[in-house]
């Protein structure tokens, strides 16, 4: 581990809630695979651990910074307080959101490795080869693999603007031509997603949630226009709120309005209540009514009155209290 990763390395166990740990294996394959990245808890232990040593710097301090873009409140959380009673299907829309979640955070963690000096040529030919591994080529029509090519390839056109922004264009042209002949109709949405997230102020947490917004309702636009089963991020995801003051003194129905959807909240195992944001439409909170329906009435009246601190203080939600 470089001086510079080990510095990075206590910065985190400053502010975390116990012990990190990073552990790296022997092998060397020559690729880098992000997904290959596995943490695991001990008490109040959090080992890092990646079985490959190829750009083993690079991967972990991707997910050093990413647990620091959490714990410092610069990158909203997100939740996941609905089931559809299906425990595939739950774990399927879980899994693709929290890729669509990582993507936002790997714009941030990629320029800030790219700053420290952590990408070069090698890793730009190590992550192309991570790439080639993970997905397998496209056919002539759109197959099941679709989504999972998309999903990879956006964190792939990611890392390739950073890569120009590091003054490697050629690093970057070239894997682009790799990316364009094995996977072009994946590769040509991924290219769509990535753009907002490039283009967008990554340092301001109102606009990195608006961002993570853009992209789950990107993705089922894109879904949507190849017939395929659209992920519904924004109903499905509690993503925590960035508020002003003012936001969090006034009532929730300034913001706020609840709808009653099919989904069961995971708690109550009752059918939820989700509170849309009124301008973006994103899950904000998860509740669960009265079981007598004429409780209901009283107690959205009275839920509708609070103040939005109250509320997600009820509901032991966390926020981002913008500057």
């Amino acid at each position: 581990m470089t001086p510079k990763l080990q510095k990075l390395l206590e910065q985190v166990n400053e502010t975390y809630p116990g012990t990190v740990m990073v552990r790296t294996g022997q092998e060397k394959s020559g690729r880098l695979r992000l997904d290959q990245v596995k943490q695991s808890f001990l008490a109040d232990r959090l080992l890092i651990e990646l079985p490959d040593e190829t750009e083993a710097d690079f991967a972990i301090g991707v997910e050093l910074i990413q647990l620091l873009l959490s714990l410092n409140g610069i990158v909203p959380q997100i939740f996941f307080g609905l089931t559809f009673e299906d425990e595939t299907l739950d774990q399927q829309l879980v899994t693709i959101a929290s890729r669509l979640h990582r993507m936002v955070m790997h714009a941030i963690a990629f320029r800030e490795m790219g700053k420290q000096g952590y990408l070069n040529n090698s890793t730009a030919t190590a992550f192309r080869n991570g790439i080639a591994d993970e997905l397998s080529d496209e056919q002539e029509e759109i197959d099941g693999q679709h989504l999972f090519r998309l999903l990879s390839l956006v964190d792939a056109q990611i890392f390739n603007a950073v890569l120009e922004e590091r003054k490697l264009a050629e690093e970057s042209a070239e894997a682009e031509r790799f990316y364009q002949s094995h996977y072009p109709k994946a590769n040509a949405a991924a290219k769509a997603l990535a753009e907002p997230i490039m283009s967008a102020d990554l340092t301001d947490s109102r606009t990195i949630r608006k961002t993570i917004v853009h992209l789950f309702a990107g993705l089922d636009k894109l879904l949507a226009k190849e017939n395929l089963p659209t992920v519904n991020a924004q109903q499905y995801v509690t993503l925590a709120p960035v508020l002003s003051e003012r936001q969090l003194n006034g009532p929730v129905k300034n913001l706020y309005e609840i709808f009653h959807s099919e989904m069961t909240d995971y708690a109550s195992k009752e059918k939820a209540y989700v509170g849309l944001g009124k301008q973006d439409k994103q899950n904000t909170f998860v509740i669960a009514a009265p079981k007598n329906p004429a409780d209901r009435p009283k107690f959205f009246t009275e839920l509708y009155a609070l103040s939005v601190r109250e509320l997600l203080e009820k509901l032991a939600l966390p926020y981002i209290l913008r500057k």
